[in-house]
């Protein structure tokens, strides 16, 4: 039995191929419910975010499965098997459980530290868990993986700081303006970084978000999208005073606003405070500006710097965060190892239960009170336990090094163990079994 993962990410495919092998959310279980069927598979579970699409496995036909995979995806994204193996991983055993952890944790996000993809693990697999297409293995899996991501953002600060231009940009209006609720934003640009920055705007509370672009059906489209009001370029210009904050990434070749235009504004705003990002390149905003009086401006070569500076503080707290995946891996790799012997350390239990059973059923123990007879099975029962625990005990510690299955012939040979005493117990026991020896 092994455990495999089977998937492309951004770090192996372009954007264009991991679209088209996306799985939405409303046909994931229709999915999960086929590939459980492929030949060899007995647990699956995906992800799937605009960054990764990822099949969790377990198998008893290693090839095969990965095969069947592989055609799947194939099929999903109508694109050749042979085109898709190029930008294929595939991760075994203790690899397909590191990597798990370390994706719930942010540790391979395009971004270090996100947040998101958390509780997208955790979605996915909760979605597992009701498909029933994810059973005991990569129930616990997945719950390690929850665990190991809350660990990492509690332990650690790989999620502090902002490492995104946009986010940043935001990041330090904040520290400028102090609270954004009630402000009111100008962006300028109706491109990809504007409309990036506008959000974290919103999501920060900023309740009047104004756009303007050379473009007016542009600016329009972007308005629309996150709920602001589009003016004409004149209008902007004419009402730049209303603007708290200003946030500009055009391509225009040339400055789009000068430092007069900024003094005005400044003037029919009493100089109230004023705060300028520049994040075009070449730059949209005269450096002059910056000159003036209680105006705040900034380049996008000053906030490179504060991702920068943030990106390195998160790569250290990676390290930390990787040894807590390390730690959670070991803990998972010692409950795998103890499903082996699980089985085998019931069984013994049976075994000597009903031998005192029996012995007691042949001694009667006429003559003695219901106390008494209560008192003697408790003691003989004590006795039990304690002669059992040592074995038990170095039954599980060879499971925890992976000597288990010798030390399970061993025991069934000495003990005479039948067969059906030592079969693996229904998969909807056997995790309780698990739980109730370690615990023992």
């Amino acid at each position: 039995m092994s455990i495999v993962v089977v998937g492309l990410s951004h770090r192996t495919a372009p954007v264009e191929v991991r679209d088209k092998v996306a799985i939405s959310e409303q046909s994931v279980r229709s999915v999960l419910d086929r590939m459980i069927q492929l030949p060899g598979i007995q647990e699956c579970t995906l992800i799937s975010t605009c960054n990764r699409s990822e099949a969790y496995l377990v198998t008893d036909s290693l090839e095969s499965s990965i095969e069947s995979v592989i055609e799947h995806f194939s099929e999903l994204a109508e694109v050749a098997a042979s085109e898709l193996r190029k930008h294929i991983f595939v991760h075994y055993d203790a690899d397909a459980v590191k990597h798990l952890l370390g994706v719930a944790s942010g540790l391979d996000s395009m971004i270090l530290g996100e947040p998101q993809i958390a509780g997208q693990v955790k979605d996915a697999g909760a979605v597992g868990m009701e498909t029933g297409s994810s059973k005991t293995i990569l129930n616990r899996l997945f719950r390690t993986a929850v665990e190991a991501s809350k660990r990492a953002r509690t332990e650690t600060e790989i999620g502090v700081g902002a490492v995104s231009i946009s986010f940043a940009a935001v990041q330090l209006a904040k520290k400028i303006l102090g609270d954004l609720k009630g402000r009111t934003a100008l962006v300028i640009g109706a491109g990809e970084m504007s409309e990036l920055t506008a959000r974290h705007l919103v999501e920060n509370g900023v309740n009047s978000l104004l756009v303007a672009s050379r473009t007016h059906s542009r600016a329009q489209e972007l308005a629309e999208k996150i709920n602001g009001k589009a003016l004409a370029w004149q209008d902007a210009m004419d009402n730049l005073h209303q603007a708290d904050m200003v946030i500009s990434s055009t391509s225009a070749p040339v400055y789009i606003l000068q430092k007069s235009a900024v003094a005005e504004a400044m003037q029919r705003r009493r100089n109230q405070s004023m705060f300028l990002i520049d994040i075009a390149v070449p730059r949209d905003i005269d450096p002059a500006v910056g000159d003036l009086y209680n105006v705040f401006l900034y380049d996008i070569d000053d906030l490179q710097s504060v991702v920068g500076a943030n990106l390195q503080k998160r790569q250290k707290e990676g390290e930390k965060a990787n040894l807590i995946v390390e730690q959670e891996a070991d803990a998972f790799a010692s409950w795998l190892n103890s499903l082996e012997v699980v089985p085998t350390i019931v069984a013994l239990r049976n075994h000597f239960q009903e031998v005192l059973d029996s012995e007691l059923k042949q001694a009667k123990l006429q003559g003695f009170s219901e106390e008494q007879r209560e008192k003697v099975i408790g003691l003989l029962r004590l006795y039990m336990n304690k002669l059992l625990h040592d074995p038990q005990t170095q039954l599980k510690a060879a499971a925890d090094t992976g000597d288990g299955m010798a030390y399970v012939g061993a025991l069934r040979q000495l003990f005479d163990l039948r067969e059906e005493d030592v079969d693996e117990p229904p998969k909807q026991t056997r995790e309780v079994q698990v739980e109730r020896v370690h615990s023992e």
